[in-house]
């Protein structure tokens, strides 16, 4: 029996030995990037740069930033800022869980379907999906006019990226105005943080779009969230998009022709979540029901997160 003993310890060894050379899934899994951020410049042919700042007398259509403004994605989603008056935000609905935008507005149309997906959204005069504008005359309306704008990229890691987008000496605000766009890895989710106070009040919109209904939260815990669903995509098919926020940071909740929106309070910086699911993202919400569910799930686990 003592015999035995020398060859079950080697075999031990061998065996955890292999287990070691092993590849964890989940340790590949972290290691491959799953978000990014992008600032491409046109002035270099569309090289990504770490930060970018508008000349004087640039104006909204001029061909200065890929897309119009700054990317970031993750591997469900991807969002884009005009980088202008309208500070409003658009999609790119990804049929990939590859990331794209760093080849994206380069020579192709991307409003055209590609392999990867498309813009698939059509922001008009509105806040698009989600992003920050100002509440005045009981209207909320974009942001407008500054001396000039500038996005930086701030991280991008394998699993988290973010951008600061700076409105200096902003009309609206008679102030700066910044705020990091962030975004995390297997996320629909992008966190948007407002830094500088303005003298009208912040306001966040969803586009309305004719063949889409209105969804909202169940009052319960710190977190609420207004969302729409339905044939909204340029494609066209269904899209869902959602606003999270707290709701004790919000002084009104309402709807206009443009947009569905929540006002902040004039003593609060925002903090809150945009987010898009578009049918044809690879394992994606293709239904109303599955979106609501979604819409739940997400509230529960931001108001444990995030109480």
């Amino acid at each position: 029996m003592i015999a035995l003993k020398r060859p079950l310890l080697m075999m031990s060894l061998t065996v955890l030995a292999a287990c070691a050379q092993t590849p964890d899934p989940e340790e590949k899994i972290l290691q491959t990037d799953r978000v990014a951020a992008d600032i491409g410049d046109l002035t270099q042919d569309g090289q990504s740069v770490a930060k970018l700042q508008t000349p004087p007398g640039f104006k909204q259509g001029d061909k200065l930033v890929t897309y119009e403004g700054p990317g970031w994605e993750s591997d469900k989603v991807g969002f884009r800022l005009y980088l202008d008056n309208r500070n409003a935000l658009d999609i790119f609905g990804k049929k990939t869980d590859g990331l794209i935008l760093k080849s994206v507005g380069r020579g192709e149309d991307y409003h055209e379907m590609s392999d990867w997906g498309m813009d698939i959204l059509k922001v008009n005069n509105s806040l698009g999906a989600g992003g920050l504008g100002v509440y005045e005359n009981e209207t909320v309306r974009q942001i407008g006019k500054a001396e000039s704008y500038s996005a930086e990229i701030i991280k991008d890691s394998l699993t988290q990226a973010s951008i600061r987008v700076t409105h200096t000496q902003s009309e609206a605000c008679e102030n700066d105005v910044s705020a990091t766009y962030s975004i995390q890895a297997g996320q629909r989710l992008s966190r948007i943080n407002v830094q500088n106070s303005c003298v009208l009040p912040y306001a966040a919109g969803l586009i309305i779009h004719p063949n889409t209904s209105s969804i909202i939260s169940e009052d319960t815990g710190a977190w609420r969230y207004k969302a729409r669903y339905g044939v909204q995509s340029l494609v066209p098919d269904s899209l869902g998009l959602a606003l999270f926020y707290r709701a004790e940071d919000i002084t009104l909740a309402g709807a206009d022709e443009d947009d569905d929106y929540i006002v902040f309070k004039p003593s609060v910086a925002p903090d809150y979540f945009t987010a898009a699911a578009w049918e044809q993202e690879k394992g994606g919400l293709k239904t109303k029901q599955a979106f609501t569910e979604w819409l739940e799930e997400t509230q529960a686990r931001l108001n444990k997160t995030y109480p």
